[in-house]
Order: structure tokens, then sequence, then C-alpha cells
């Protein structure tokens, strides 16, 4: 088991020190490390500004789709798994309010902002050089135990039972941007009580493990409005989860969406603990530190590391600045 443990660890060492985010780019699309995550070194110039909140050394305006890099090299289009949170709070607004049982008041809810900006980013032609696929947690088990979101705003709860994984509704692939707005809408995809964090990751790794290939790299885009409320009983512990992600090449990145702390707030100790496991975080190489299982943040209780979206403008535009640092021949418009 120390072997094992070694392993990782020099493992999480390697993958910090790397200088590429896309595995299979030929030479001209390497990338510099900046921030923790990559960046391309064949981005167009004007391309260079930090994401709305999150600090992520990247920028979405200016080109087609969500990259930067100039479509000079072979790349192969990169898994992207998309895991987003279906859970109750998600009906509220961004600020926590409880928005009007009205077209306009759904609008302004979270779960429809959220739907909305999936469906933006990998809308054509960025789910060419990207594979996206999407994961909702927990999963919906059926038989009417989940809510509308008219259903939420209304007070109504749902009754499914607590703690259970996700489920993927789309496997990453090619061109999948069709297949995920298909798969999910505002008012009638379901939400779910309980916020299975570690058991979303199970799930995503599970998925993730089943489509690998070593041509391609391998990412996990997590998006939650709060914390997890399902671990340590029964688990599992979402940082462990994230760093063993880590350990197998596959860097988790972490948005927070809506507003921090509270009984239903983004929980910005945990998503720093898994911005640091991912080693997305903001100001990686000071913001983390190599810890018994992988990398942990320096001050858990300071400023957030993840990509912190305050409304929907800025989830867009976290969702596509992210994407854009891992997409592969993005065509500057």
């Amino acid at each position: 088991m120390k072997n094992v443990r070694l392993l990782s660890l020099v493992a999480l060492s390697l993958l910090a020190a790397s200088t590429g985010a896309c595995s299979s780019c030929s030479s001209d699309e390497s990338a510099s490390t900046e921030g923790g995550v990559g960046v391309s070194s064949t981005k167009s110039a004007g391309t260079d500004a930090s994401g709305s909140g999150g600090g992520l050394a990247v920028g979405v305006g200016g080109t087609s789709g969500t990259g930067s890099g100039s479509g000079g090299g072979a790349c192969e289009p990169p898994d992207l798994l998309i895991v987003l949170d279906r859970t109750m709070s998600m009906a509220r607004r961004p600020d926590g309010s409880a928005p009007p049982d009205t077209a306009a008041g759904h609008a302004e809810s979270k779960w429809y902002l959220a739907v909305n900006a999936v469906e933006q980013v990998t809308a054509p032609p960025a789910d060419t050089g990207l594979r996206f696929g999407l994961e909702l947690f927990p999963r919906d088990p059926g038989g009417d135990v989940c809510i509308t979101l008219s259903q939420r705003i209304q007070g109504i709860s749902a009754t499914n039972p607590q703690c259970e994984q996700g489920e993927v509704v789309v496997s990453p692939g090619p061109e999948q941007s069709a297949p995920i707005a298909a798969a999910i809408d505002p008012e009638t995809t379901l939400l779910c009580i309980s916020t299975p964090i570690g058991a979303a990751l199970v799930t995503a790794t599970a998925e993730l493990a089943k489509i690998a290939d070593p041509i391609r790299d391998q990412y996990v885009l997590f998006v939650t409005d709060g914390g997890d409320t399902c671990s340590p009983d029964p688990g599992p512990e979402p940082v462990n989860e994230v760093q063993m992600l880590a350990a197998a090449g596959i860097k988790t990145y972490v948005v927070g969406f809506g507003s921090q702390g509270g009984g239903d707030g983004v929980n910005v100790p945990l998503l720093n603990q898994l911005a640091c496991a991912g080693m997305t975080a903001k100001d990686f190489a000071n913001a983390c530190q190599m810890g018994a299982n992988g990398y942990e943040p320096t001050k858990p209780t300071g400023p957030p590391l993840f990509y912190d979206a305050a409304d929907g403008a800025s989830l867009s535009a976290g969702l596509k600045a992210i994407a854009g640092e891992v997409c592969c021949d993005c065509v500057p418009s």
C-alpha cells in the first residue's frame, strides 16, 4: 500500500510539473503553466484577461467557440465531462433569494441559468474541439420522487433516496451539443434532494475510465452551488475522489455558482480543497501544497481558489474559459 501511495504522489508531482494541457498536441500547441492551469502558448492576442471572479488566466473573447489556440497543430480533442449539481437549492436565484413561480422568475433561477450556460459552452463549433459529456447529480431514480423547478419554487420537496451517485446523461464524445441540449431542460429536468459530491465524482471516475484512450486527455468540470451533504457518512469523501482523479492524470476544474456560506451557499473551504486536489486552483503554485495523498490548499479558508461565479453571465464566461483552456485546434474568429 505504501508503494501504491508513493507511485500516486510521484504521478501527481509529474502532472503538476507538466507544461501541456493536451498531451497529444504537437509542439506548437504546447502550453505554459499559469495560475495552476495550462495556458496555450499559441493563444491569440487580446485573450489573456482573467475570467470574471475566478481568476483563471484565460479569456473567452475573440474566438469562435471557447478556445484560444491557433489551430496550427494536430491535437486529439480531450474528454470534458461536465458534472452539474441538480439539487433543490438550484431553484433559487444566485443571491439565495426565491424567485416567483412565473416564466420570468424561472429564468432567474440558478438551475435555468446553469442549463443555459451548459448549452452555450457545448454549442458548435466548440463541440468539435472538445468531446463534451454531461453528468447530473444526484441521479433521478424515477417514480416521481424528484420535482420540477416550478414545484420547488412552490415549496414542494423531493423525496428521492439521499446520497446516491450521479447519472451520466450524455457520455463524452464528438459533437455532443445536440444530445446535451436534448437531455436537459430547465422546466422539465427534475431537481432532487441531497448533495452527494463525493458520490458524483465516483460516477465521473467510472465513466471516464470506461472511455479512456491513451491518445486523449480527460478532464472533469464540476459545477455546484453548495457543499457535500453526504460526507463523511455515508460518503465517500469528495477530496479523496478528486485526488485519485489527479493521480490518474485527470484534472478537475471547480466552479462555485451563487452566494457563499450559509446553509445553501457555496462551501468555500471545500471547493478550495477540491480545486487544489484537482490541480486547477487559482495561483496553484503558491496557493496549494503537496499533502499526504495529493495537493491541498495552504489556506483552506482563504479567498476562493476555484472559479467563483456570482451570476449567470459569470457562470457562462467561466465555463467557456475553462473549455478554452483544454480544447484542441480552436480557431480565432
